[in-house]
């Protein structure tokens, strides 16, 4: 599960060093839920296990919200959605090129 937002974590974000992001769908359930504002590190590399924030490979408006299950061996990004029936992710659309990365997500605020 993504941990609550503690204090640090919204001084980073007041400091400009944390972005927020609305999760949107029930792709990310249970470790996201929709409404739920989530916390993103964009200066941090991401490592498998991770949930990081990626521009779609092919809808360059849609940002997805996913977990990183691996890299290619051409250092592509494998992303998977934790609820499997709600998620379009690399089992459609195959591996995320690794240019697509925003960031990696630290903590989640709270539910709307």
């Amino acid at each position: 599960m993504v941990k609550k937002a503690g204090m640090a974590e919204i001084l980073r974000w007041l400091t400009g060093r944390r972005k927020i992001f609305r999760v949107e769908g029930t792709s990310m359930s249970p470790a996201l839920k929709n409404g739920e504002l989530v916390l993103i590190d964009r200066t941090v590399l991401p490592n498998a296990g991770d949930i990081v924030l990626a521009d779609h490979p092919y809808k360059k408006s849609v940002k997805i919200l996913k977990r990183l299950t691996a890299f290619t061996d051409n250092g592509e990004m494998i992303l998977s959605g934790d609820n499997p029936h709600e998620s379009t992710d690399s089992r459609t659309f195959g591996s995320v090129p690794r240019s697509n990365f925003i960031g990696v997500v630290t903590s989640r605020l709270k539910k709307l």
